[in-house]
């Protein structure tokens, strides 16, 4: 009887985890379908083993120790997925889907059936974006008139001149600066990130065409 249900956990995680694996590699992440089973029948099969030992050895340790280890050593695996492009950081919903899947695991390891499928239902729907959640903050984002803006310069971090001549720039244009944040990748390239609200009808692009003119400025870009 206990293998019966061992093989029963085994199945529904390995259905679990490709719902999840199939979504992440329609959207062309390296870390899909077969990734995403493994994770969550190896989860459950940790969390297996805790009970069934404690079943045929007649013992009372905690079945919940070897599930916390999975918890807190699934994250190598996903770190392996983020990669920082610029500005922007790919991987970090895939990384969370490994990590969500392992926890999936470890409920239908526990025989928590219920939970486990509502749960991955839900993320499933989610990262199917179903409810077009994406385009409504897009559009919500656009009605505001927000934006944000990366400026790439060439120069030092120090050299205040250069950055307070393109804040000036922007702000003489009508253009609010919110959350701004300056960083230096090396010695001789500084980033500068920020939030900016237009109180026209204009695009950004255009108002910011200005930009090149200086010299030192060696890329804009407007999302």
């Amino acid at each position: 009887m206990y293998y019966f249900m061992d093989f029963l956990k085994i199945l529904t995680a390995c259905f679990l985890g490709g719902l999840i694996g199939q979504q992440r590699q329609m959207k062309g992440m390296s870390m899909g379908l077969r990734t995403h089973i493994v994770v969550c029948v190896s989860a459950a099969l940790v969390q297996i083993i805790s009970i069934d030992y404690n079943l045929l050895n007649n013992a009372n340790i905690d079945a919940m120790r070897l599930g916390a280890q999975v918890i807190s050593g699934i994250g190598f695996l996903g770190m392996a997925s983020i990669i920082k492009d610029g500005r922007n950081v790919i991987g970090l919903t895939t990384a969370a889907s490994i990590w969500f899947i392992a926890c999936v695991g470890l409920a239908i390891g526990s025989g928590i059936y219920i939970p486990a499928i509502i749960a991955t239902i839900v993320i499933y729907l989610i990262l199917k974006d179903v409810f077009n959640l994406d385009k409504r903050l897009e559009n919500r984002k656009k009605n505001k008139n927000a934006y944000e803006l990366e400026v790439i310069l060439r120069g030092k971090e120090k050299d205040k001149n250069k950055i307070n001549a393109i804040f000036n720039e922007i702000t003489e244009k009508g253009i609010e600066i919110f959350n701004t944040n300056i960083s230096a990748e090396d010695k001789e390239v500084v980033i500068i990130f920020m939030t900016i609200k237009l109180h026209s009808s204009k695009v950004p692009t255009e108002i910011l065409s200005d930009l090149f003119q200086y010299e030192y400025i060696e890329k804009v870009n407007i999302a």
